[in-house]
Order: structure tokens, then sequence, then C-alpha cells
């Protein structure tokens, strides 16, 4: 498991590396930690994805954490970013870097053990596979679904995917999956892959917009925000 750490503060990317390492010893999980001291730096090393995790420091001297995120989304969209910071008036502005999580400080080890066990699991769902009509998909990698009469076009973060199966019985096959949410009539979006909401569209992680029907607006709304707000405050 590759971690990166983003901080200005080397006493902070110490503490924070010594948690990971406190987790990882209890957790039998292998890590390899690299620390960087700017958003600048850490984008020069970072390339098509190389980090599973990265803790991101928001207020730092240069681009700020917002900022490096931005530019990593553009990189990766899987990896998996959890901000660190002081403050929660940030959060509205991480919704569109699609966090995993927002850890405030000052935080505890245990706090840290927390977040890092969900993200392991996170990251095992990544390769989690679903089978529709004999063709193979990551979860992970579906970001939208459109009924097109008996067919459905599944967009993936790699190719479209034209389907022979009714959109009821693929909707029946997602419904273990609760990030999954019809948003109109024949439209499915996998929330993981939902940057934000910008009345009327859901606009996915690779900047694709889905039309959310004006009925189910305010409910889909909710239930994203909700999602992300349950994410990032749960364990405050």
């Amino acid at each position: 498991m590759n971690i990166a750490i983003v901080d200005d503060n080397k006493t902070e990317q110490d503490k924070l590396g010594s948690c990971v390492l406190r987790w990882a010893r209890s957790s039998g999980a292998g890590v390899q930690i690299t620390a960087y001291d700017s958003g600048e730096a850490f984008l020069s090393a970072e390339q098509n994805g190389n980090f599973d995790i990265v803790f991101m420091d928001i207020i730092m001297d240069g681009m700020n954490g917002i900022e490096t995120a931005r530019i990593l989304r553009s990189v990766s969209i899987d990896t998996l970013l959890i901000f660190i910071t002081t403050s929660p008036e940030f959060m509205a502005q991480a919704f569109p870097c699609h966090a995993f999580d927002y850890v405030m400080k000052p935080y505890t080890p245990e706090r840290i053990t927390e977040v890092l066990d969900e993200a392991k699991r996170a990251l095992g769902k990544l390769s989690e596979v679903i089978e529709i009509v004999g063709c193979r998909l990551l979860l992970s990698d579906i970001l939208y679904i459109y009924s097109a009469s008996n067919y459905c076009e599944i967009h993936t973060k790699q190719t479209l995917q034209r389907l022979r199966i009714s959109f009821t019985e693929l909707s029946e096959r997602l419904s273990p999956y609760p990030t999954f949410t019809v948003v109109g009539r024949g439209v499915i979006v996998n929330f993981d892959n939902v940057s934000h909401i910008s009345d009327p569209d859901c606009v996915m992680v690779n900047g694709d917009r889905v039309l959310v029907s004006r009925r189910r607006i305010k409910e889909t709304e909710q239930a994203f925000y909700d999602r992300q707000f349950k994410k990032m405050l749960s364990k405050g």
C-alpha cells in the first residue's frame, strides 16, 4: 500500500507517519510512506496514480491542499484522498475533489486507525467485480448507466459497454450497492464517482454530466451530500 503525506510542517509529517506505521504494525498491512513538504513537490512525483492513499494538508504555503487535490484528480480518479486540516470551513471546496475523508486536527492515533481501516476496505472494493450477461465489470469503474430499449449502456472510466439487459433487471442487480442511485427515468449514477452536483446535473469525476430529472433533483442532492458528510464527519 503506497501512502503519501503532503504537509509543509515536518513535525506534522512525522506525527502522521508514526500513526500510519502504528496502524500498519497492528493490522499487518504492508505500507510504503513518502512525505512531501509542498503540493508542487507531490505533483511532480505523482504520475498515473502511483499512490493508493494521499493524506493532504489543506493549509500550506504555495499551492494549498485544495488546489493540489484538483490537479491530482486530473491524473488519478481512484486514489483515496484524505484531507487533514484545523478547520471545517473548507468542506464545501473539498466536495469536487472527491475526498474519501476529512480529518480534523488535532487528531488521535485512533482516528487515523479508523480512517485507514475504512480506506483498506475501500481499496478492497475497488477490485469487486460484477458479471452482467457475460461481461465482467469492476463496480468502482462504473460511472453511470443509461437505459436504451432492451439494452443498458454502461459508461465506465475506460469504455462504454452496451449490454442486452433490462433497466429493471440491472437496477435489481445493483440494489445491494447503495452507491448506485437512480436519478431519472432509465438513469443510474455511481455516487462514488460523482464529483459534485450542479443543478440539474451530476458532474462525474471524469467531467461527464448526467442529467437528473427535475422531480428527483432535490432528493438526489440531499442523498449525495448526506453521503459525503457521513464519510467526512461520522468520526469527526
